[in-house]
């Protein structure tokens, strides 16, 4: 019955300090991370300008970027291996199951494809990002994130880290091209959320998938808004060095 009550209680108290993703406020332990992500693919949407097209979210579960998209959008698809029953409330998204390596969609079938922290987790990346240039009409955007440090999740699937050199190899070798990629901060950001993240994380156990605390996350959201604001600030002061951002975006062409 004390934990009911409590799961109660923290599913109305959570968001009012730590916001819903994607939009995570300052005491959120991916705070740094996700506002990246979200100055990212709110810069792109406005740069693909007025024309409707076809978007593909590769393993993008609930699709949370979508919402940023829904006017630029005829059709929006997201593929991935599972679903959750609340994960499409509007009924909006088209959901196929599927995998990065092998999509359920026609040759240049779609115009856009969204990618975001994924292709760590996937079996084989050189063969999921042949695969969305596959799907990918000519011209057709490919727009996603990576982390570049961040602490093992999601265990056993967390296969590999990048960086902006591995990633741009990885594009230019399935064809892409016009490629930009962009880091979102310094060392000490990147610090901040090393520490945060690994704090709501479970110890590892072989055999064992990670647990998230979210009591633990609202309990210190004072001490994880201390450290992102302290990470921000110093970064501010002390400059980026270009060899330590947490994540990477980017944007290529097909």
């Amino acid at each position: 019955m004390i934990q009911k009550v409590w799961n109660r209680i923290h599913h109305r108290i959570a968001p009012l300090f730590l916001g819903r993703h994607p939009h995570n406020t300052c005491l959120s332990f991916n705070w740094h991370t996700v506002r990246h992500v979200v100055c990212f693919m709110l810069r792109q949407r406005d740069l693909l300008g007025s024309q409707k097209r076809r978007f593909v979210d590769v393993g993008g579960g609930a699709s949370p970027y979508h919402q940023f998209f829904r006017n630029a959008a005829t059709s929006f698809t997201c593929v991935d291996v599972a679903f959750s029953a609340d994960s499409n409330p509007t009924g909006e998204i088209s959901q196929l199951i599927g995998t990065a390596e092998n999509m359920p969609l026609q040759d240049g079938s779609m115009d856009v494809a969204l990618c975001n922290q994924v292709l760590e987790h996937v079996q084989d990346p050189v063969k999921a990002c042949a695969e969305i240039h596959r799907v990918l009409a000519t011209d057709g955007w490919f727009i996603g994130s990576v982390p570049h440090l961040s602490p093992v999740h999601l265990e056993p699937w967390d296969f590999r880290r990048f960086t902006d050199l591995g990633l741009r190899q990885l594009l230019e070798n399935q064809g892409f091209r016009d490629i930009q990629i962009e880091g979102n901060g310094a060392v000490f950001s990147s610090a901040a959320f090393l520490i945060s993240m690994d704090l709501m994380l479970s110890r590892r156990k072989q055999g064992h998938p990670q647990q998230f605390y979210s009591t633990r996350a609202l309990l210190l959201s004072p001490l994880v808004g201390a450290l992102n604001l302290t990470g921000w600030l110093l970064d501010r002061l002390l400059g980026d060095s270009g060899r330590s951002p947490a994540n990477l975006c980017w944007t290529a062409r097909r």
